[in-house]
Parts: C-alpha cells; sequence; structure tokens
C-alpha cells in the first residue's frame, strides 16, 4: 500500500506555460479532423433513430434503491450475512457500514490515453489534507466510484472506452493494488455515450451477472499503435502525431469498420462485440442508465440520463415516485448535464431537474455534472452547483467576460479566466496550422474552387459566388455557435466574418495576380495556390471568430475543442457522514503528464440537513 500524498492547496501560483501532449496512442481526439467527423455522423444517427422513438433503454428494468444498496454492500461488505431489505437492517449505506462513505467522482473521461492514465493514477491515490484542529486527515479511496457522463471519445463504443479508459486505468490500479479491495462503479451517460445507444456504456456500468467466462481483453488498437504505445520515451509518438499519423490510423480504423459491417450485413450475422468491461477492483451495481441509492438518513444519490433530448417517461416515473414518498429528502444529484453553466440556464440539465420534480432554489440538492470540461462551484438558493468535467477531456476553459449580474460569479473555478484568457490567444494559429485536425482547411478550399470557377465565366459571376458564399458562410458561423448566449451578438459577429471568408479567394487572387507581376517567374497566381492561401489563412480567420466569441462570453466551447488542451485535470473526493453532511475536496494537476503532487484545488462543505447555505 502506497503511503499517502500530502495534499497542499494550489492558490494563486502561476499556471504553465507550456503544457505536455500525449505521446502515446491513443491520442486525443482532433476534433476538426476525420475521428471527429465520424462522432459527428453518429451523433446524427443516434438523434435520428430517437426521433423515431426507437428507444434503446427498453431492457432497462431499473432496480429499487434497496436493492442496489444490497448489491453494493455485497461488494463493500461481503461478510454481510442478511440483505438490508429485512426488516430491521439497515436503510441507508453509511448505516450499514458504520462509518462514513467515501465517493470519488469524475466525468468526461476517456480521451488522450497518457492523460487518461495519469488521471487514473490520481484518482487511485490515498492523500493527506491538513485537519481543522491541526495534524492530518487522510483521505481514501472512495468507496463509490460515479462517472459523470461522456466516458470515452468521440463515440463511447466498448472498443474506445477500453483504449481510452480501461486499458490505462487498470495499468494504474494495477500498479497501486488496486483490486485488493473491492469497490463500486456506478455511472450515468454523457451525449457521447448515446452516440453508440449505450451499448459500450451499458458493457461498462451494467451489473454483471455470473459469468463462465473472463473479461474480453483483446486490444482493438492497431499493430503500428500498440508498438508505438510500448516503445519507451515521448520522441516517437510527438513525431507520429505530428505527421497526423494518428488521423491516418483513424481513417483505416473507420473504413475496417464498415467493411466489417457491410460484411457481416451481407452475411446476416451479427458484428462480433466485446462482452463486457471490467474497471480493476470494482463491480457495477445498476441496472439502468440511471439509478437511486440511500447514502444517509434524509440524503439519496439519484443518477440521472436525459438521453439525447429529455428525460424518458419510465425515468420520470422512477424519480417521481421516489420523490412522492420522500418530498423532504435531500438529494445528491449526479448527472451528465449542468443545470448552470458559464452563468445561464442550461437546458439539458434544467430540463433534467424539472422532470425528476427538483428545483435547486427550493429543494436543497447538490448536484454534480460534467460535460463542460472545467470546474465550478457555486451556491443556488438551498442547493450546491458543481460542474466537474476534468476527467481526461480536453479543457473547456472558464468564463472571461464578467458574468451575468443576476447571477454574479461563482465561489470557486479552475483554472481562472485569467488562465484562460491566456490559452484561448493560440487558438487561431493552431487552427490555421492543422493541430485541430484540417477539415475547416479542406472545406475552405473547396469553397475557393467554387470561385475559381465562377471566374472562368466573367467577373459578374465571380462577384455573385462570392456574395452567395459570403451569405453562407455566415449563417455557418451563426449556426456554429448558435447553442450560445446573445444570439443577436453571434449573428452580428458572424455577418463580417462571413463576409470576409466568402471574399477571400476572390481577394486572394487579386493579390496574388499583382505578386506574380512583380515576380513573375513565380505562379504565385496559380489555381493551387489561390486554395492553398484561402485554406490557411481563412483557417487563421475562423479561429479569430471562435477566439472573439470566447471572450465576449458568447461561445465557450468551440474555441477550446481546436486547441485540444490536456491542462487542468481533477476530480472530486466527497465524504459523506452520517449525519448527512458532506465534506469535498477538489483534487487536480495543472499538467497530469509532469512530475510533482496533484494540489488542492477546492474544498466544501455541504449540509444536507442544515437551514443555512453551504459553505
Amino acid at each position: 500500500m502506497t503511503a499517502a500524498i500530502r495534499l497542499l492547496p494550489r492558490g494563486d501560483r502561476p499556471a504553465p506555460l507550456v503544457f505536455r501532449q500525449g505521446a502515446h496512442p491513443p491520442f486525443g481526439i482532433r476534433w476538426y479532423g476525420v475521428t471527429s467527423l465520424f462522432g459527428h455522423l453518429r451523433n446524427f444517427v443516434a438523434r435520428a433513430i430517437a426521433s423515431e422513438s426507437v428507444d434503446t433503454r427498453d431492457w432497462m428494468r431499473p432496480s429499487s434503491p434497496a436493492k442496489v444498496l444490497s448489491v453494493a454492500l455485497r461488494t463493500l461488505r461481503p461478510e454481510a450475512q442478511e440483505p438490508p431489505e429485512k426488516v430491521g437492517r439497515p436503510t441507508t449505506l453509511v448505516e450499514a457500514l458504520g462509518r462514513p462513505v467515501w465517493i470519488d467522482f469524475v466525468a468526461d473521461t476517456g480521451d488522450d490515453r497518457d492523460v487518461s492514465a495519469a488521471v487514473g493514477g490520481m484518482l487511485a491515490s490515498t492523500y493527506a489534507v491538513e485537519a481543522d484542529g491541526g495534524g492530518s486527515r487522510e483521505l481514501p479511496r472512495g468507496d463509490l466510484l460515479v462517472f459523470g457522463g461522456d466516458v470515452a471519445y468521440p463515440v463511447a463504443t466498448a472498443d474506445e472506452i477500453y483504449k481510452r479508459l480501461v486499458l490505462p486505468w487498470n495499468e494504474e490500479l494495477r500498479k497501486r493494488g488496486g483490486g485488493a479491495k473491492r469497490r463500486v462503479v456506478l455511472g450515468v451517460p454523457g451525449n457521447h455515450d448515446w452516440y453508440d445507444g449505450l451499448d459500450g456504456f451499458g458493457r461498462l456500468f451494467r451489473r454483471r451477472m455470473e459469468e463462465p467466462f473472463a473479461a474480453d481483453d483483446r486490444d482493438p488498437t492497431p499493430r503500428i499503435g500498440r508498438r508505438l504505445r510500448e516503445r519507451p520515451g515521448r520522441k516517437m509518438g510527438l513525431v507520429a502525431r505530428q505527421l497526423h499519423l494518428d488521423e491516418v490510423g483513424g481513417l483505416y480504423g473507420l473504413l475496417v469498420g464498415f467493411l466489417k459491417g457491410v460484411r457481416a450485413f451481407s452475411r446476416g450475422v451479427a458484428i462480433k462485440r466485446r462482452r463486457r468491461l471490467v474497471l480493476r477492483g470494482y463491480d457495477p451495481v445498476q441496472e439502468a442508465s440511471y439509478f437511486s441509492l440511500p447514502l444517509a438518513p434524509g440524503l439519496s444519490m439519484w443518477g440521472a440520463d436525459r438521453q439525447l433530448g429529455q428525460v424518458d417517461f419510465r425515468q420520470r416515473a422512477f424519480f417521481t415516485r421516489l420523490r412522492e414518498k420522500q418530498p423532504d429528502e435531500s438529494i445528491l444529484f449526479v448527472a451528465g448535464d449542468p443545470a448552470l453553466a458559464y452563468g445561464h440556464r442550461n437546458e439539458p440539465g434544467a430540463r433534467m431537474l424539472g422532470a425528476c420534480r427538483l428545483s435547486l432554489e427550493r429543494d436543497r440538492v447538490l448536484y454534480l455534472a460534467g460535460d463542460f470540461h472545467h470546474y465550478e462551484r457555486r451556491t443556488v438558493g438551498r442547493s450546491l452547483h458543481v460542474i466537474a468535467g476534468g476527467g481526461g477531456a480536453f479543457l473547456h476553459g472558464t468564463r472571461m467576460a464578467p458574468y451575468p449580474e443576476e447571477v454574479g460569479p461563482p465561489e470557486a473555478v479552475y483554472p481562472t479566466g485569467a488562465m484562460t484568457r491566456k490559452l484561448v490567444a493560440g487558438v487561431p494559429f493552431k487552427l490555421a496550422a492543422g493541430r485541430a485536425g484540417l477539415l475547416v482547411h479542406i472545406a475552405l478550399s473547396l469553397l475557393a474552387s467554387l470561385e475559381i470557377g465562377a471566374a472562368r465565366e466573367g467577373t459578374r459571376a465571380l462577384v455573385v459566388m462570392a456574395l452567395f458564399l459570403s451569405a453562407m458562410l455566415a449563417l455557418g458561423l451563426y449556426f456554429v455557435a448558435h447553442q450560445g448566449h446573445g444570439k443577436k451578438r453571434i449573428a452580428t459577429l458572424a455577418a463580417p466574418f462571413g463576409v470576409a471568408l466568402g471574399m477571400m479567394p476572390m481577394l486572394v487572387r487579386i493579390g496574388l495576380e499583382r505578386l506574380a507581376q512583380a515576380w513573375p517567374f513565380a505562379a504565385w497566381a496559380s489555381d493551387s495556390a489561390v486554395m492553398l492561401t484561402t485554406a490557411f489563412v481563412g483557417s487563421l480567420v475562423f479561429g479569430v471568430y471562435l477566439s472573439v466569441l470566447a471572450v465576449l462570453g458568447l461561445e465557450h466551447q468551440q474555441a477550446f475543442t481546436v486547441l485540444g488542451h490536456p491542462g487542468y485535470k481533477h476530480f472530486v473526493r466527497l465524504c459523506v457522514h452520517p449525519d448527512g453532511r458532506v465534506e469535498a475536496w477538489t483534487i487536480g494537476k495543472d499538467d497530469v503528464l509532469v512530475e510533482g503532487a496533484p494540489v488542492l484545488v477546492d474544498r466544501f462543505t455541504w449540509e444536507a440537513r442544515a437551514k443555512g447555505p453551504p459553505r
């Protein structure tokens, strides 16, 4: 057993100037690359299926809270002979264990393999903090490991979950004796889990029956990827990523998967899938994508699933019955979407709360969510709202503009707005350099080819085509950010940038023709030169547009998809006491790929029974 790591407060120490990227495949997703495009297509297909009322949750039969507790105790207290449903037995986890319950919450996990492994090692460690009365206090690993959605990217298939989460985490758990003591794993799905219809999610989180076969440890990583991963050092992997070999490998994997699907369809057989996914030392206990577990007298943990749009009728009925039985019970609410984000109402999470008959202002709720890849803690009425999406996916950053006056700033954020502002300045250059993928470059080159073709028909045709593309691009830029706030301001900003991108091929051609007159021996004004220049300069302009949106507080996610930033990872360790008091420590690290101990990002206490606000 390893010694506890001493946790020191992060404080206001400066952030690193340079952050390490993962150097072993699978690498972090390039969100303007081919692997991301695959994820968007799966999103489209999943939503189309959902709109046809084909609900893949039909197999689910959610267990009662007492049943979930009983199954959990078989793992946490195997010596117990009687199930807790029996009369006179404890009815909450704290009572059954006779001690406080420890919970680890993590969300938005499997992306870059090296970052994922570092987060897994961080979560599998024991920590020590300064106690309130002096001395030291130990923070052990959680009895429960709770996932807050988006287990793997870009689509949480069984293979992606295995490569990006299970394999690297199990390596770290093995180093730390992760299987010596059995623990419980629970999870709620996010949108990326639903892109696969919850198939991968179910293989990791659904309660396992007694099976005569072992877990399937077949590694789906291509052979060249496994060789890169097994090689010591970082140089080979970094070179492979700089050469975009990860995108080449991703495209190869998609083609192979497509051909396997076609062959299986033509033969009328099912595609062989991984039987189950196993995290070392953890047992799943849930039978559905949502659950309820009684933690302490007057306090239960609810895990909710909003599918791709809203909570389904079965789940509404499930939570409504629970609320009717105990209308005054406090709830530790785990969701794949926050109810508030960047100072505004976040519709998916807010609708989920309403469907479960809960209100942050009226009820006493500790809301834990991911989806946005940063940390934020905010008091709302009698409740505490926490976003902790730093489990391994790229950073989203926090709000840089002033928060709306009606809500004010949160009590804690990680990273800070100043740290985020420094990062967002690099968005245009990294997008232009192709670090996020080349789909934007390809799209702009194709649009430039349309103007080049129109120019051959005459000046009038060129101008008409340029104006048409300007209008279409302005509409497209608005659509990129339409889920943000301040839609009129977004439209006002999208219009000039759309015109700039639409007119760019024409202006570039004129500029290159003049340059060719000065240096006639160079083929400056060729069609290829126009397309290439438009691709890179246009990508720079598009990156500026995304950065301005983020700085003004209009839309925060798209700029950071470009950066694919590996920093500011974290998780929350909670202690639930018999009186319902919940203590929590947010443990994180600016750069998880460098040597050094994690730090204490935030610490808070929430009183499930108190009348006063949390502190």
